[in-house]
């Protein structure tokens, strides 16, 4: 059987290993055991400097602990379900939230090593959340918003008069194989194309021209269909120019915005009432789910 002095060592051992940077030893203390694995005050504090990065109010080291504890038991119901995300789809995840904050996977990383956060801890809650998504879609298919759900919410305080904008999208794809490591370099690409475009009927001439450039058929997206922070960009986009670059599963994604139309008996807010219905849904399925696994699971606390 493993002392704990022993564990510690172990876990130390794998931590320089992976090029983790270890604090003091009494800052490694065990907080508990989840189904034989452990969780640290490492594990803790990582966790409470990632919320406040990325600009949230940590919780307590308590109620932190909780959510390790959590977090553990949703990726491990995940893969017994057959939902794991291997490390090549957390990295492009990783790289999706960079690329929209204006940065390379590696300044994202740098900027959280900067702030005492090792990228890894910042990966890892990507890939609970991810699959523990799919895990409660799929054991909870009654989440579901009805129209007039949604219409009642929006009536709650008066008529609301419904207008949206309907978006005609030109998406461009620097390609990117699975195989390869080239989503910095396309990345580049992708911002130097979006600084010269020039107008959709030249820009997608230019673009259909470029190696490894796949231009697609127009799609048209209501602004009450899509989430808010995509319809800010879309928004702030003027015809003819390109949104922020995106990297995706099959490389570096970019949309032109070729037009926009006004659109009577659809709302924005539509959208936003709808997510946040379906977002308290999928909590209160989440939080029953979570319960079952803790009963069936053996927590122990140091």
């Amino acid at each position: 059987m493993l002392t704990t002095s022993r564990l510690l060592f172990l876990l130390a051992l794998v931590l320089a290993v992976l090029g983790v940077r270890v604090p003091a030893a009494e800052a490694q203390q065990i907080l508990a055991m989840v189904n034989g694995s452990p969780i640290t005050t490492y594990d803790v504090a990582q966790r409470q400097k990632l919320l406040q990065v990325i600009g949230e109010k940590p919780p307590g080291a308590k109620e932190t602990l909780e959510e390790l504890i959590d977090q553990h038991l949703k990726v491990s119901a995940a893969n017994r379900a057959g939902m794991q995300m291997d490390d090549e789809d957390v990295d492009k995840l990783f790289a999706s939230v960079a690329s929209r904050s204006g940065r390379t996977p590696e300044q994202l990383a740098a900027l959280l090593g900067q702030q005492g956060v090792n990228a890894q801890t910042f990966k890892n809650k990507l890939r609970a959340d991810n699959v523990w998504q799919q895990y409660v879609r799929q054991r909870a298919p009654a989440i579901n918003v009805r129209d007039s759900d949604v219409i009642a919410a929006l009536n709650r305080n008066g008529p609301v008069e419904l207008v949206a904008t309907e978006y005609k999208l030109y998406p461009i794809i620097f390609v990117v194989p699975r195989s390869s490591n080239a989503y910095q370099a396309r990345l580049s690409e992708a911002n130097a194309f979006k600084a010269r475009f020039n107008g959709c009927d030249a820009g997608l001439a230019a673009a259909k021209a470029m190696r490894e450039v796949v231009v697609r058929s127009p799609v048209y997206r209501l602004s009450s269909d899509i989430p808010a922070q995509l319809r800010q960009i879309l928004d702030k986009t003027e015809i003819g120019r390109l949104t922020p670059p995106e990297v995706t599963q099959t490389g570096v994604e970019i949309f032109a915005v070729c037009g926009k139309t006004d659109v009577k008996g659809e709302s924005s807010q539509k959208r936003e009432i709808k997510d946040q219905l379906a977002s308290s849904q999928f909590q209160a399925e989440s939080k029953k789910l979570i319960a079952e696994l803790r009963k069936s699971s053996l927590i122990v606390y140091r």
